[in-house]
């Protein structure tokens, strides 16, 4: 009788687990992680947030409360601010020198030395003002290329406008969490836990709470057993029932329960409605463009502060610079110029701009060690009304001097001449894909002499005179829903027009460009599509070139996942070079290219293998050198292990005057990406002709607290109009320091 006593009592006992289960959906668990883990369930189960989980631990063992609240809702917290520094400083220093035992493309000289050093240092004053330093020196051997020392300092406003995001970012979101009434509650739920922990282990210290299941299987016999045990008296189903104190616990526990329940979920609704206000916010300082939206958003939420003086400044402020900086206005006036003075760019509701110094077109800087080109200055003053990032209008002043370099080019014009003019511009942006920019400029003639023994300044106001006229029209657009990218540009210019962007005088230019995007099947098939006419800015080339050669481009680009990345593109490339040591040309012809890369895995090692057709069109006239109208075959493949890499290539050279093919091995072993070591070797074969070895080696240590030191050696070889091979070494040391 009492073994099938015992058993009866453990079903009795699990019948109800499963009906207080069932009866209480709507009981959250809600007292504290502290309590998640504290009893284990050798059954264990997935359990959805606000599940009721009263756990039965084993059979006939008493009833416990595992209080599970599931994983606190996702509320961002406040970067932490850091203390002011006054200064911190990140950035680079590298030095580099290169020797070329032979050099022909557009120049020739052999032993060719170049040393360069050159810092780029980011500084952050008091955690909140970036600045660019910039520091360059150069010097070689070359009598085509100037020595020179050059540097820069910018204010980075793109760098400030990042920082304040997020001080601006930390606020809000600090503010935003700041609830009295949510700290009020935790406070509160942790009292109530506290006492529920209480009455929980009186309970259990007071063997209670096997007396309360007793006590619920003592109700059990009285309300559902049968007649078939209806021998049991009265007595016997008492057992040893508490009584009132039991009950009067069980009542206190589920009130303390149901307290935590109705607490814990105001807390939760207060905490998702942060986070639900703190995903606003983060998506609106995403989508914040300007410094003054930044301003605008911390004002509406609480944490802005007014910016009076050098804050407000910088806040308007869009440039500045001292030294050697990029000046990129507009399209008739000052694009691409590189200006060693001073700059600076203004906008909050007005627009003013201004920059003065001297000039020169360095990116090109052939002839630079020789020509008189250091008597060219601009000055410009830029002035309108509205956002340039948005709407604008704005007018233009620019006067300077020009240089045609020193009479390297045979043009009739002296080598320097004076150039003044001014321009309308109107800017309509509709977000970053769609705009359109208008700009009307006229410019003096050019002359000789002072404008006030020539009386040049006359010109800028003759408007029946379409000579010294120029208009540009420039504009984007994207169309989401066929996913449709289009740009173009128009710009014409009379034969007397002058700018600091363009270099042709006396010859009237019509140029325009379209180019079109457009991608397929969710973006893994992009076609990119371009026309253009005389969109040529080489300041060194031929000034009265021009030409109604529409120019061609296509190309397509197909990325399917698992799959070879295949590209195909006809267009047209571009060569410099020099005839009669001291003209300078530059021929366009077509290139027809197919590329086709797959990295993939075979048997759990990483390969690289590619292939990739050339077939260029220029002839033997354009060249200073003998690759001319040929075809190029190129095959490689590459295996990636953990430390090793091997790369093999084959490629061929087919054209008119010459056809070899070369072999190269490479291979690398890297270990723990601060030591790298890799040496190759290179056969060369002329078709009926001579065989050639070449190779190379390579080294680079990252070596604590010193920098990175690289070394590299390599023998090429170099086609000639003998149909042989000339070989070519090519040497190089360099060494750089982050920090």
């Amino acid at each position: 009788m009492r073994l099938a006593s015992r058993h009866i009592c453990c079903i009795a006992a699990l019948f109800y687990h499963a009906g207080l289960v069932a009866q209480s959906p709507a009981r959250a668990d809600t007292a504290s992680s502290v309590h998640q883990n504290r009893v284990a369930d050798i059954n264990p189960r997935t359990y959805k947030r606000n599940d009721t989980t009263w756990i039965y631990s084993g059979i006939c063992k008493p009833l416990q409360v595992k209080i599970y609240t599931g994983r606190e809702p996702a509320v961002p917290v406040a970067g932490k601010i850091p203390a002011p520094r006054f200064i911190s400083i990140h950035g680079s220093v590298q030095y580099d020198f290169l020797y070329r035992s032979f050099a022909d493309t557009p120049y020739y000289q052999k032993d060719f030395r170049q040393h360069s050093l050159r810092a780029s240092l980011h500084v952050i004053l008091k955690n909140g003002y970036p600045v660019h330093l910039n520091f360059l020196v150069r010097e070689s051997n070359s009598p085509f290329f100037r020595n020179f020392v050059d540097g820069g300092l910018r204010f980075d406003s793109k760098e400030y406008e990042n920082l304040l995001r997020q001080q601006i970012g930390n606020k809000v979101l600090s503010a935003i969490q700041r609830r009295p009434d949510l700290d009020i509650a935790e406070k509160a739920l942790e009292k109530l836990l506290n006492k529920y922990e209480a009455v929980k282990d009186k309970l259990n210290s007071d063997g209670l709470s096997q007396r309360l299941i007793e006590e619920r299987e003592k109700e059990y016999f009285r309300q559902t057993v049968n007649s078939k045990y209806s021998d049991f008296s009265e007595k016997d189903i008492q057992g040893a029932g508490t009584g009132a104190i039991t009950v009067k616990a069980k009542r206190e526990l589920d009130s303390l329960a149901n307290s935590i329940t109705r607490l814990t979920t105001f807390i939760d609704s207060v905490k998702n409605d942060i986070a639900r206000s703190a995903a606003v916010i983060r998506k609106k300082l995403y989508k914040a463009t300007t410094v003054q939206e930044l301003n605008r958003l911390a004002e509406e939420n609480g944490a802005g502060e007014k910016k009076r003086g050098f804050g407000k400044l910088l806040a308007d402020l869009k440039t500045a610079g001292v030294g050697r900086s990029v000046l990129n206005y507009s399209e008739l006036t000052v694009s691409n110029v590189s200006l060693t003075g001073v700059n600076a760019e203004y906008n909050p509701r007005i627009y003013a701009a201004l920059a003065a110094g001297k000039i020169d077109y360095g990116f090109r800087d052939f002839f630079g060690k020789n020509a008189r080109s250091s008597n060219q200055h601009l000055f410009i003053g830029r002035f309108g009304w509205g956002d340039k990032d948005k709407k604008a209008i704005i007018f233009s002043l620019f006067t300077g001097r020009k240089s045609n370099y020193g009479g390297v080019l045979s043009d009739t014009i002296r080598s320097h001449f004076p150039v003044t003019g001014y321009s309308f511009e109107a800017i309509v942006k509709k977000d970053e894909w769609t705009g359109i920019t208008m700009e009307m400029a006229k410019t003096t003639v050019p002359v000789t002499g002072r404008y006030t023994d020539n009386k040049g300044l006359e010109s800028l106001f003759r408007f029946s005179d379409k000579s010294n006229l120029g208009v540009s029209i420039k504009g984007q657009t994207r169309i989401p829903e066929t996913k449709t990218t289009l740009k173009g540009f128009f710009r014409k210019t009379g034969e007397h027009f002058q700018s600091f962007s363009l270099f042709s005088y006396n010859t009237d230019q019509t140029a325009w460009m379209l180019k079109a995007e457009q991608a397929f099947a969710k973006d893994k098939i992009t076609i990119h599509m371009a026309l253009r006419r005389n969109d040529f800015v080489n300041p060194l080339t031929e000034k009265t070139f021009k030409t109604s050669t529409v120019f061609k481009s296509a190309q397509v680009q197909v990325r399917i996942p698992k799959w070879p990345s295949v590209s195909a593109g006809y267009y047209p490339g571009s060569q410099l070079y020099i005839i009669d040591r001291d003209r300078v040309r530059e021929n366009v012809y077509y290139i027809l290219n197919g590329t086709v890369i797959h990295t993939y895995k075979l048997f759990g090692v990483r390969m690289v293998s590619s292939a990739i057709y050339n077939s260029y069109s220029n002839k033997g006239t354009d060249s200073g050198f003998i690759n001319y109208s040929g075809i190029n075959y190129v095959a490689s493949h590459s295996v990636v292990l953990k430390n090793i890499q091997l790369q093999g290539s084959f490629i061929y050279t087919d054209q008119q005057e010459l056809k070899f093919y070369s072999i190269e091995n490479n291979v690398e072993y890297s270990a723990e990406r601060v030591f790298r070591i890799g040496a190759g070797l290179k056969y060369n074969k002329i078709n009926g002709g001579g065989e050639y070895w070449g190779g190379g080696v390579q080294l680079m240590a990252e070596i604590k607290r010193l920098g990175i030191l690289q070394l590299q050696y390599e023998k090429s070889f170099l086609p000639t109009i003998q149909q042989t091979l000339f070989p070519v070494e090519v040497g190089r040391v360099s060494w750089i320091k982050y920090f």
